[in-house]
Order: C-alpha cells, then structure tokens, then sequence
C-alpha cells in the first residue's frame, strides 16, 4: 500500500503529477489524480463500460464534498491529509479533531462505483454533511461542448438518470443516511492540462443535479453512497470489504512487490461475452489481439490464472479469419480488424507457453487444426500480403498497410512500414515453426514442420550485419538499429547463435536501453525523436522514432540472461522499471517513456505488456535455480 501525504505532491504537471486507478473486469475504471486536480477528460469517479470490455462512457465526474460546522463551510479537498493507495482508495482529510476517511472502490464484474465515508467526531459536534455529484455522461476521450441533458427521477435518499445521449442507460445514486435535494447547477471546470499540452479539447461543461445531506451528531458514523447501472444497488461498505478480499485472494507469494504485480496484472483482465480478455492499457485502449498474446503469460500464467489464459485464448483461436488473429476488437458495433502479420505467430506462442504451465494436453489436441491452419494459411499467402518467399523467409506487407506492431500511420502515410521481411516477424515464425513440431509430435501427427523450421533458420543468417554487429531490421531492405531484433534470441527457440546474439545485446544496451525501457532508435539516428508531446501528428512521428517502451524489457532482459545467467544482473537492469510503479499512476507501468532523460512516462499510465513482462522478468529472479 502506497502512502501519498499532501506535503509529497511537489508538481501538477499532468505526467508527473501522481495518479490512481481502480478497475472493475468490464473495461470501466475510476481514475483520478491524488489532489483530486483533474487534468484530464480521462479522470472521472466512475466510467463505466456499456457493452464490457468496451464503449465506455464516463458517468461521475467527482463529488464535492463539504461539511458545516457551527455555520462554517469546508470543502473537503481543502483539508487533505493523506492518501493510502492500494486495492481500495482511502483518503484522510482532518477538521480540527474531526477525522474522515474516504473508502473509494468499484464492484468486480459491475458497472457499480462506491464509496464510504468514515466520520470520526469525538466532540460529538453536529456536522451537516453535504455531497454533490458531478456528472459527466459522455465518451471518457471528449468534452462536453454543452452542460449535458437528462432526465431526473429523485426519491427520498436515491436518484434515477436518464442521459438524453445515452436514453438506453439508466443510472442510480444512493446515499445510506440522508436525502437528495434536486437543484440543478451548470459546473465548468478547469482546463485540461493535459489535453492542452497533447493538442486536444480543453475546457469541459458538467453538471451538478442537486445534493445529499447528512445530519451528524453521533462520535462516529459511516456515510455510503452507491453510483450504478446496474438494477441492484450493492451495499457499499460490503462491496468495499469483498473488493480487499477478492484482491489479496489473487496473491500466493511471499514477496511483496511480486504480489504488487500480481494486483497490477488484475486490472487488465476483463469479461468479452462468456470468456475473458485483456484490455491493452488504461485509460483509452481497448483489447488488442498483438498486445493480449504478448501479455498472456505475464498477467494470467505467471499469476496462475489459467483459466482465464484458456479463455482468452479461445477467444482469439475462434476468431481467426484467413489464418490471422484479431488485432483490435471495436470499440462499438462495428467489425473487428485483422490488420496484422504477427498477431497470429503471437497467439501460437502464447498457446506455447499455456501448455509449458498447464500441460493442458486436451486443449492442444482441440485446438492443433486451427493453429496448423495458420501455418498453412502463410506459405500459400494471405492478405496484407504475407506469403513464404522462395528461400522460406516470411514476407508481409504493401502500399501503406501498417502489419508490424509499429504501427502508425499520418494522414495515410506509413512512419514505418518495415515491409518485406521485418526480423521480429521471421524470429516469430521460425518458433511457430518449432512449437508445431513440437505439438504434431505430441499428438501423433505427421509433421514437416521441422524442416521448414531449417530452411528458415538457415536463410536468417541474411540478417546479421557483421559489421555492425547487430541484425537488420528489414531483410534485404533496412539495416536500422531497432529493438525488434532481440526476440531472433530471446524467444523460447533462438534462431540466432550466442556470439551473434551477445554482440547484438551489447548494442542494444550501449544504444537503446534507458533503464525504464529501450528506444525503438538509436539518439543518433537522423529520425530520432527524445520527447513524446504535443499535437497528434507530432506524437506519431516520435511514437515509433526513438521513444522508449516499457514492454521491450522483456525481451532485452530475457536475452541477456539467456547469455549470462545473471540474475543480479537482471535485476539491476530491471529496477528502473520496477520503481516506476511509485511514480506516475501508482501500481501502474506506462506505455511509452521520453527517450530523453528523465524518460518521463507518457502514453496509457498503465499498460498490460509493461506490467506483464516485468511480471515474467521479476518472477525469473524470485525463481530458484
């Protein structure tokens, strides 16, 4: 549990400033800044998720809380005393002796935000307390041009909403000791900063439908009130204690940080229909195939979730559609997009390492069909153009497709199409290769597998540059230094030697590395973006042009230790990383870092790959040998 005092707050710059987040397994969260300072459109109580785990919509801005005594107002915020973030929010404001405890969480698989407070008033003074939602109701990444309409439906201590944009959502608020006042008020709040800095919308019109009030005489009392879409209204203070034994339910170790992970890592699981999925980063993506597969063995096998690693694993084998994986599920009614070479390599891995955990031998034998079909689907060719070349290297890409995961395109130019034969993509498809072996020998099926697998490994020597030391990152085409070349060794099947592979790492670590992850250039490099801000276009030519991101840990880290089994080593290495969990969204690991230094983190505060290979990587080091 971190402790945040109001004196540690130095800074209300929007990416330094410190953040929380709770999450409830739909895709809704609630996240705030530690002052209650609301930097974002993001930053809301309560956004819920309309169709789980996407189409979200912010519902509860924030609510004001105010106490009268002896004829004297004081807003809440004002008195801040400290914070305690950990599965729940606890805020500590102090009124001379009067002492409240704000207790914030959400309802697991509940589109339901509560929240208690603890009144502790020895003097037994009568205090009017007073609480005034704010509503937002409206997509979590827009502002409101106007205060937003809807109808409202108050009764003694509850309320009912209908927003006139969302007529289909019904939203009740109930308070446990008091009644609600209807009297509607237009609130404006500040600018967003961050937006402001980001190019986006800054200046938001929220509305205020009225007030709870609360009499207190009593030394101490427990004030509750429940926000939900839901037709049960939970009773808060139990949801609150069910959320703190749900989450320490999860951990199984004896390692504080490593349980701390584990927490991180829950966060990104979420309900899609009857099975599960992993939603890539918070607070704007939603379930990416490419980051999910990636972050499969960190966040559901390294915390022994296997059960749900099964779930999101037949969601994306029942979704494959000419032998490619879903990329991004919409984030509404429309269709999924298959726009990705890798995303299907990705999900054989990830069934790899299912079985290395589970030996689910069943699930391999239901599932081998489906997987041999991309292997198939491959060397006869597919879209985006991804076909086997005649010296057995795998080719993908044209026009301005965008198929790797560098992925950004301005105003329908590609920053980097990498097309052709991208190394990441090839080391990925020579270790499909060998986990198909692998399992047509497990189950009796012929296989030839193998001697593709050869072919292959025996064309990739085009792509060491023995000049440099390093390998290409297009075959034939880009020698760039890049991380992505990292995984020819740090994938369960290297395809690269050891002499090769140490002096690709040692370039790697003299060029990229920058403690809280690697740069996707080298700071020489003509292309080289440092910072990540600004307008859009601005963001998205630095994106993949020099900023550092978090995930490419893992695979730096694991090749390391493939070639000196270190651990203190990797462990130095990786506490950079690790101690950014106290830094921006506490209990969170961003996407992107500058890749200057600070290497301030920008992009999702907390992103599912990021958590999930630092989880593989610590877990390695816990791991006796």
């Amino acid at each position: 549990m971190k402790r945040i005092t109001k004196n540690d707050i130095t800074s209300h710059d929007p990416f330094t400033m410190p953040e929380w987040l709770l999450t409830n397994g739909l895709g809704g969260y609630a996240y705030l800044s530690v002052p209650f300072i609301h930097t974002k459109s993001y930053h809301a109580l309560f956004n819920a998720s309309l169709h789980p785990p996407v189409d979200r919509y912010s519902v509860l801005y924030d609510m004001l809380g105010c106490c009268r005594i002896d004829g004297q107002d004081y807003d809440l915020q004002d008195y801040f005393d400290y914070i305690l973030i950990g599965d729940v929010i606890t805020y500590v404001y102090t009124l001379h002796d009067i002492t409240i405890k704000q207790t914030i969480s959400l309802v697991h698989n509940k589109n339901t935000f509560v929240m208690n407070y603890h009144i502790f008033n020895p003097s037994a003074k009568t205090i009017e307390f007073y609480l005034r939602p704010i509503l937002s109701l409206r997509i979590p990444d827009q502002v409101n041009e106007k205060a937003p309409e809807y109808a409202i439906f108050p009764y003694r201590n509850r309320l009912s909403i209908v927003p006139l944009n969302r007529k289909d959502t019904l939203i009740h608020m109930k308070i446990s000791n008091g009644v609600f006042t209807q009297e509607h008020q237009d609130y404006t709040p500040a600018p967003y900063t961050f937006h402001q800095k980001m190019g986006g919308g800054i200046q938001d019109h929220l509305s205020i439908p009225g007030f709870f009030e609360s009499i207190i005489t009593d030394q101490q009392v427990n004030i509750s009130v429940s926000c939900t879409l839901e037709e049960h209204i939970d009773d808060p203070i139990t949801a609150i204690g069910s959320e703190i034994a749900r989450k320490e339910a999860l951990t199984f170790s004896k390692d504080a940080l490593f349980n701390r992970l584990v927490k991180a890592a829950d966060n990104f699981i979420v309900k899609r229909g009857d099975g599960h999925s992993i939603i890539a980063g918070y607070p704007w993506f939603t379930d990416w195939g490419r980051d999910t597969l990636i972050s499969l063995e960190g966040l559901t096998l390294v915390t022994r979730r296997f059960n749900d690693a099964k779930d999101i694993l037949t969601t994306f084998i029942e979704t494959l559609k000419d032998g490619l994986c879903v990329n991004m599920f919409p984030d509404g009614n429309g269709d999924a997009l298959y726009n990705t070479a890798d995303a299907s390599l990705w999900l054989i891995h990830a069934t790899y390492q299912y079985y290395q955990y589970t030996h689910d031998y069943a699930f391999i034998k239901k599932y081998f069909s489906a997987l041999q079909n991309i292997i198939f689907t491959y060397i006869k060719g597919t879209k985006h153009n991804i076909h086997l070349n005649d010296d057995f290297l795998l080719s993908a890409g044209s026009g301005e497709d965008q198929i790797t995961w560098m992925d950004v395109r301005i105003h329908g130019k590609a920053v980097t199409p990498r097309h052709g034969c991208p190394v990441e993509l090839n080391a990925l498809w020579y270790n499909a290769l060998c986990i198909m072996d692998q399992f047509a020998k497990l189950l009796g099926e012929e296989s030839f597998f193998d001697m593709l697998a050869g072919k292959c490994k025996e064309s990739f020597t085009k792509f060491f540059d023995t000049h440099k030391g390093y390998l290409y990152d297009v075959a034939y085409e880009d020698a760039t230094m890049r991380p992505n070349q990292l995984y020819a060794f740090a994938l369960p099947f290297p395809i690269i030697d050891q002499k090769q592979a140490a002096s690709m790492v040692e370039k790697v670590y003299e060029q990229l590395y920058v403690g809280k992850g690697l740069r996707t250039l080298p700071a020489d490099h003509p292309d080289y973006h440092g910072i990540y801000t600004g307008v859009v276009e601005k963001r998205d030519l630095a994106y993949h042009q020099g900023t550092a991101w978090g995930y490419l840990i893992g695979p730096f880290l694991r090749a390391d230790y493939a070639l000196y089994h270190n651990k203190a080593r990797t462990a130095l290495l990786l506490k950079p990383l690790l101690n950014s969990l106290d830094e921006q969204c506490i209990n969170g690991i961003n996407e992107i870092f500058d890749a200057d230094a600070p290497h301030i983190g920008k992009g999702c505060v907390t992103q599912a790959w990021s958590v999930a290979e630092v989880l593989c990587i610590y877990a390695n080091i816990l791991k006796s040998d």
